[in-house]
């Protein structure tokens, strides 16, 4: 029996983009309006299946798996923020949407910057979670993010790992670690949005940890300086998957922001 209410990788299809194929999985409400949901570094669709049940009846929720993530194959392309961003406009133009908003995860926000920065006329608003807009060797999570291994990655997060190899139609994990970190340290235009986003015309709604390492309260801080089309939601006692630890808070500021009450 079909789930309706989240992301299992059984129910989707691939979308051609370029020289690869990109997995897109539909479910929630098929007349709501539509929410893309872009996914975090080594994630999937998946990650995203805490808050699906309490979205669905609202939205129509659009997980795509991004390239060389879950089901989508990484290709030859160098992988990166703008590649992406390519990927992701392939699909909305497949799926023939004529209006949509954004909820990106981590590197999945930062793909909802880029995408916003675009002026897609389609794009009504965009929420990000845990998602830098810039990145510089000064950075707090520089050291970290730089230093990144695919055998690392596999000790610290083994049940990423056990997910990657049974989604990945051409499971290559060392190839796939390598382009992922080389995307999260690329400095050059098409990496982060950097200045770029303050010519963003889409309200954004900008979620940070309070602990989160991989963001800093100061960049948010600048964010919000630079243009007012942010709104920033700081969520005290949590880290990085803020919307995993404190759902109740994150879906209360998503519901106020789209104008729907999620319960």
């Amino acid at each position: 029996m079909r789930n309706h209410n989240i992301f299992n990788h059984t129910t989707g299809r691939l979308i051609t983009s370029g020289d690869t194929e990109i997995y897109v999985e539909d479910i929630g409400n098929p007349d709501g309006p539509v929410l893309l949901m872009l996914h975090g570094g080594f994630g999937t669709i998946e990650d995203f299946n805490t808050i699906t049940p309490f979205l669905s009846s609202y939205f129509r929720l659009i997980g795509i798996d991004s390239r060389g993530h879950g089901r989508s194959c990484l290709g030859n392309t160098k992988l990166s923020y703008k590649t992406l961003t390519d990927d992701l406009k392939t699909v909305i133009n497949a799926l023939d949407l004529r209006e949509f908003s954004i909820f990106g995860f981590s590197d999945g926000g930062v793909v909802a910057y880029r995408y916003a920065v675009g002026k897609d006329a389609r794009l009504q608003k965009a929420i990000t979670v845990g998602a830098s807009w810039e990145m510089n060797e000064n950075e707090p999570c520089w050291e970290m993010i730089s230093g990144m291994t695919g055998e690392a990655w596999k000790d610290m997060f083994p049940a990423s790992y056990d997910t990657y190899m049974r989604l990945n139609p051409k499971p290559d994990f060392d190839t796939f670690s390598t382009s992922v970190v080389s995307m999260w340290i690329d400095l050059s235009a098409t990496g982060h949005p950097e200045e770029t986003i303050r010519d963003a015309v889409t309200d954004m709604l900008v979620i940070r940890g309070d602990n989160d390492f991989l963001t800093n309260l100061k960049s948010m801080a600048r964010l919000k300086a630079m243009t007012n089309k942010v709104n920033i939601l700081n969520v005290p006692f949590t880290e990085h998957v803020a919307f995993e630890e404190s759902p109740e808070i994150v879906l209360c500021a998503m519901g106020n922001f789209l104008g729907v009450e999620l319960k």
